[in-house]
């Protein structure tokens, strides 16, 4: 997997690593979506690298098992992973809890030669048991370890954590870099342009947008509803009803879309500030109002005629 950006994260990264301290602890702060995960998997990668050369030396069998590591995440492979390389994740994506840190600060106890490696990915998911826990490890961190905290919302984790990390910041993606990761995917050029356009410096609505390409779609349908001045009841209760079977998340992500295309289309003048505002907040009403159990599609239809009457 190839990285594209970041490249002053990466030599702070390095001129740390070099340093060979007895323990590492570091926390990569930005937005979701950047790379931090991979760049803290080829961390991982320089840590155990037999050569301790730039990234890993790509050749020594610990390089080649955490390439493995990489390849089951992002290509879905079945390789055999680094045994000493672990990484820990929310549950469901909504917490991370304290039998996950125990288990993850046993296996660093456990002897290695060349070290041990722990990636906490949305770290500020974890619970106030698992961030307790994560704060005595890192207090007194095993020998020959290195740990990882990944996070888009440092301020959700305790101070006392980040105060005891080497915080790395990485920015938001350039437009460039962008464009370059979805041609890499074999995304054609028009569309990369219009994804790149949408991405606010992130891979993350992209992603889903090629996951399912009616996110976009509807997002452009809502807009053209929005767009004219005149009303038009059975478009959107038609509308309502194919999105009515989507997931929560996937009406989410259509109105983030939608949102976007109306904030570029403010700032060329095409459509007033006094709507983009009141899509802002008519979209939190609706989403609170999912959330809470209101069928999608009146919720939907609500947010529209609230729009237009």
């Amino acid at each position: 997997m190839k990285i594209l950006g970041h490249e002053e994260s990466k030599e702070i990264i390095r001129l740390y690593l070099d340093k060979n301290y007895s323990s590492y602890s570091f926390l990569f702060e930005g937005k979701d979506c950047i790379g931090k995960k991979l760049i803290a998997l080829k961390t991982a990668r320089a840590f155990l690298c037999e050569k301790n050369y730039g990234f890993g030396c790509g050749e020594c069998n610990d390089c080649r098992l955490v390439n493995n590591t990489i390849s089951n995440i992002y290509e879905k492979t079945d390789l055999t992973p680094h045994p000493d390389l672990k990484i820990i994740s929310p549950e469901n994506n909504k917490e991370i809890k304290i039998n996950q840190i125990r288990e993850a600060i046993q296996f660093l106890k456990l002897k290695s030669k060349k070290g041990k490696v722990i990636i906490i990915e949305k770290a500020e998911k974890m619970n106030t048991e698992a961030s307790n826990a994560v704060l005595k490890t890192l207090e007194e961190p095993p020998e020959n370890s290195l740990i990882i905290l990944t996070t888009s919302n440092q301020n959700a984790i305790l101070p006392t954590i980040l105060s005891r990390c080497k915080k790395i910041k990485f920015k938001p993606l350039k437009k460039e870099d962008i464009f370059n990761l979805l041609k890499l995917k074999g995304v054609e050029e028009n569309k990369a342009k219009i994804l790149t356009a949408l991405s606010e410096g992130s891979m993350c609505l992209p992603a889903k947008i090629m996951e399912n390409e009616n996110l976009f779609k509807y997002a452009k349908d809502l807009y053209n509803l929005l767009a004219i001045n005149s009303l038009h009841p059975e478009s959107i209760i038609n509308l309502a009803e194919l999105m009515d079977k989507f997931e929560n998340q996937e009406i989410f992500t259509v109105f983030d879309i939608l949102e976007r295309i109306l904030h570029r289309k403010t700032l060329k003048g095409e459509i007033s500030p006094e709507l983009y505002e009141d899509f802002l907040t008519e979209s939190r009403i609706m989403k609170k109002a999912i959330e809470k159990g209101v069928k999608k599609k009146l919720a939907i239809e609500g947010l529209y005629f609230n729009l237009k009457t």
